[in-house]
């Protein structure tokens, strides 16, 4: 089956051509489009379509990576119902699924009567512990407004977990791991035998580790303290989401910027460094602990597959998790394991998003099942 992908991150509109054959994609063609800032992307979207598949007739179906799922814990053909769903939660994860509708109804016009799946990034965390889902609120309010912790980034933490799979040659249910995947937006994933049991971000993608313009964990009482002194709810989101983290704190949303303005002497850069480091190597601490101190660490996304200074802040950071960098193996950019020998495992892997969509659309329409179940 061919199944053109489309995943809308914070800052790239990413589509994929892929050919699925017995549940293995193998991807043809990648193409990656800039996302404007702010505003609708329906001109970016047509074209990132067109890169992948310029002969409509090849493709016979488009899986859409959908960031909140809500309710729905498992991948799911788009209809009219589901598109008005959909709406419901754009809200809670503003940057991504009001343009995940925006990519639904342009693939509708570029692939009209083409079969289309939702692949929400919250299935791989939907079946966690209680004690990791709910937040400490009454039972009605949660009920009532459905005010869990979802977690997201799931297809990212699902490929890191299969990439290690294969390098390790073992079943995907037997990986335990801290997953990190460090991008314009950053979470872990505490993975054991293949499963989340905990993830760093929440109710929306704003909670967890500081991130490239998101500020992460903070007080609600210092947002109700921004609502007390004036701040619509629209502002507070766009301070939140758009106007904090490594952005607010080092003058740059770029690592690459800050690790040089550092070198220059930037004590801003220096804090926003700093800051981010110690969350991660806070949060990877605190899962390791529910893992019972078993487990690999891997490192994915645009930040974590591309920054050997980072992980090495963060393996510093870990020493007492008996971590320890081969420096040789950081620096060389190259995917696999770059730990010392006789240390804690610590591997790198680009995420794979896009073969994890199309397998899991072409697994939608062939039996109407989901492989999140392990």
């Amino acid at each position: 089956m061919r199944v053109v992908t489309i995943n809308t991150g914070a800052g790239t509109i990413k589509t994929a051509l892929a050919d699925v054959q017995a549940g293995a994609a193998n991807v043809l063609v990648h193409h990656v489009e800039p996302r404007p800032a702010s505003g609708g992307c329906r001109e970016e979207v047509l074209r990132a379509f067109r890169a992948v598949a310029p002969d409509s007739a090849d493709v016979e179906a488009v899986g859409h990576r959908v960031v909140h799922g809500g309710p729905f814990h498992e991948s799911i053909l788009i209809d009219d119902r589901i598109e008005s769903a959909l709406e419901t939660f754009a809200r809670f994860a503003r940057r991504h699924n009001s343009a995940a509708l925006e990519g639904i109804a342009t693939a509708g016009e570029v692939f009209p009567g083409l079969p289309m799946v939702a692949v929400f990034d919250t299935s791989f965390h939907a079946h966690r512990p209680p004690e990791s889902m709910r937040y400490a609120l009454p039972a009605d309010v949660v009920e009532r407004l459905g005010l869990v912790r979802y977690g997201f980034h799931g297809l990212a933490h699902a490929s890191l977990v299969r990439a290690l799979a294969r390098a390790t040659a073992v079943e995907p249910a037997r990986v335990t791991a801290v997953t990190l995947q460090l991008g314009a937006g950053c979470s872990a994933c505490a993975v054991e035998d293949g499963r989340s049991i905990e993830t760093s971000m929440g109710f929306t993608p704003l909670e967890g580790l500081v991130m490239t313009t998101r500020c992460g964990d903070m007080d609600p009482g210092a947002v109700l303290h921004l609502i007390d002194q004036g701040f619509e709810p629209e502002d507070a989101w766009s301070l939140l989401g758009e106007r904090s983290g490594l952005l607010a704190l080092g003058g740059t949303a770029s690592v690459p910027e800050l690790l040089a303005r550092e070198s220059g002497g930037d004590d801003k850069a220096g804090l926003a460094l700093r800051l981010f480091v110690r969350r991660i190597a806070m949060t990877v601490g605190a899962y390791l602990t529910l893992l019972g101190g078993r487990g690999a660490i891997v490192f994915g996304g645009g930040i974590g597959t591309n920054s050997a200074a980072i992980r090495a802040r963060v393996g510093a950071a870990l020493q007492a998790w008996g971590v320890s960098l081969d420096t040789n193996q950081n620096e060389t950019g190259t995917p696999g394991e770059i730990s010392a020998p006789g240390t804690r495992p610590v591997w790198v892997f680009s995420t794979d998003e896009e073969r994890e969509i199309a397998e899991e659309t072409a697994r939608v329409l062939a039996h109407r099942t989901t492989r999140w179940v392990v």
